[in-house]
């Protein structure tokens, strides 16, 4: 059925309805007009404060108005804080430090996570996250500077003893706490654990890392259900264990869908949820489908040969009467 004419969308009318709004709603809409005008005069007084922040700081010749400062925070290149460029032996130095105080006292884990985000985020410290480093680059041996090679590549090593340690300590935290009680607060505690862990490492080391941690957990579930144990397998069995155990499959997959989201890219999720979920679903529904087969061919193949033995020990009791028969006859 067509519109007519006079019932096409008319924005010249808008008007008329807003002149015949309650009073209520009208009081609502100035208000939250108000509202509007506050939150731009309190961000204009903040980009003010902000560009004379700035000016003190020797960048304000070019932020003249808040528009040049609107301008100098939206350029991509720029970077709110500096790294630190630390003397090689004074980080050495810290690094051994730090990794004498982990081995020593006890607890004081999140304590020196918190202190390296803390010189990371605040005073521009930065860290490498792999084996060769991004801040340490080895030159050959050859090298004039073998000295300076030397003491780089010792650097290295004391990092890579500490945040070991470090990565020890959140792995355990991720594999004791497997519950599934609270949903929230198990999504916040991963994505801290995880967080930690892409500060001290490559995404793709500690992807690899998660996803063998919850590919365990989810095989677990399998080796410790009814249908792992050498007793014989049922239609009935199988649908009732897979009953219970694929809600709390699901439930771990919704965690990790929330954590990972706000980690890394799309794609890289659904890959993670394939292979740890997916794949070791299908991989035990596979394992119990072959077993189940295996189970009913031995007892067909069982079946078959008491029949056998059965009609061949007919077949004795007939032949003797048979005989007899005869003899009589």
């Amino acid at each position: 059925m067509e519109w007519e004419g006079d019932y096409l969308l008319d924005h010249s009318c808008s008007d008329c309805f807003l002149d015949t709004l309650p009073g209520d709603l009208d009081l609502a809409l100035g208000d939250i007009e108000e509202r509007l005008k506050d939150n731009a005069a309190c961000i204009e007084q903040t980009v003010r404060e902000l560009q004379s922040d700035l000016s003190e700081l020797g960048v304000g010749e070019k932020l003249q108005n808040t528009g040049d400062c609107l301008q100098w925070l939206s350029n991509p290149n720029i970077s709110s804080v500096k790294p630190f460029s630390t003397p090689c032996d004074q980080l050495t130095d810290f690094f051994k430090a730090l990794h004498q105080f982990l081995k020593t006292e006890k607890g004081p884990e999140e304590t020196i996570l918190q202190l390296l985000l803390d010189l990371s985020a605040e005073c521009g410290v930065v860290f490498p996250l792999n084996s060769t480093g991004s801040l340490f680059t080895v030159p050959s041996a050859t090298s004039v500077h073998a000295i300076e090679d030397s003491d780089s590549l010792h650097l290295q090593s004391v990092w890579d003893d500490v945040r070991l340690h470090l990565r020890r300590f959140l792995v355990d935290k991720l594999q004791s706490n497997q519950e599934m009680n609270n949903l929230h607060q198990n999504v916040q505690f991963k994505t801290q654990c995880l967080q930690r862990l892409l500060f001290l490492y490559p995404e793709s080391e500690v992807l690899t890392k998660y996803q063998n941690i919850q590919s365990k957990s989810v095989q677990d579930l399998f080796k410790n259900s009814l249908l792992n144990n050498s007793g014989e397998i049922s239609l009935d069995k199988m649908v009732h264990t897979f009953q219970n155990l694929i809600p709390m499959v699901c439930t771990m997959m919704r965690q990790d869908l929330y954590v990972l989201r706000t980690l890394m890219e799309t794609s890289k999720v659904l890959k993670f949820v394939n292979d740890t979920y997916l794949q070791n679903i299908a991989e035990e529904l596979f394992t119990l489908v072959e077993r189940f087969c295996e189970q009913q061919l031995r007892e067909n193949v069982i079946h078959l040969a008491k029949t056998s033995k059965s009609s061949n020990k007919q077949k004795g009791t007939v032949q003797p009467a048979g005989k007899c028969l005869l003899l009589l006859c």
